[in-house]
């Protein structure tokens, strides 16, 4: 189980593991892009992204997911920097991605053996196939 927000991501430098999902490192990324992170994340949808839009979440994700500055910052330099730009576009996107929607497979919500032990309905829910609907003929008027 990886921590939330870390992805693993084949990408130029090989398999790495990715995590922007921390405060300091988020507003690292805020001062470097001059923008915050969802406007980060909008021009890297949009295609009007700026350099350390690309190479700041890669950066930063790599740090985040354990690898030692000077690391991070030679990873980016031999993968980002003396490469097309466009597979860094994505890659970026996906790390901005993991931290604001979140990964697949982040415990966010769920017990940590898989059960529902402990989860409560709330008063007047009924299950009805998908979804759950709540019953307020008894509410006051």
């Amino acid at each position: 189980m990886s921590a939330n927000g870390t992805r693993t991501i084949i990408w130029a430098g090989g398999e790495d593991q990715f995590c922007l999902a921390k405060v300091g490192l988020i507003l690292d990324l805020e001062a470097k892009c001059e923008a915050g992170i969802a406007t980060v994340m909008t021009r890297l949808g949009s295609g009007t992204w700026r350099l350390n839009d690309v190479r700041e979440p890669i950066r930063l994700g790599l740090i985040g997911g354990g690898m030692a500055p000077d690391a991070a910052m030679k990873a980016v330099r031999n993968h980002v920097d003396d490469n097309p730009l466009t597979s860094s576009v994505l890659l970026a996107y996906a790390i901005l991605e993991a931290v604001m929607v979140g990964v697949p497979d982040d415990p966010v919500g769920k017990q940590p053996d898989g059960d529902n032990q402990g989860k409560a309905e709330p008063a007047g829910a009924q299950e009805t196939g998908s979804i759950t609907t709540t019953d307020a003929s008894d509410a006051p008027k």
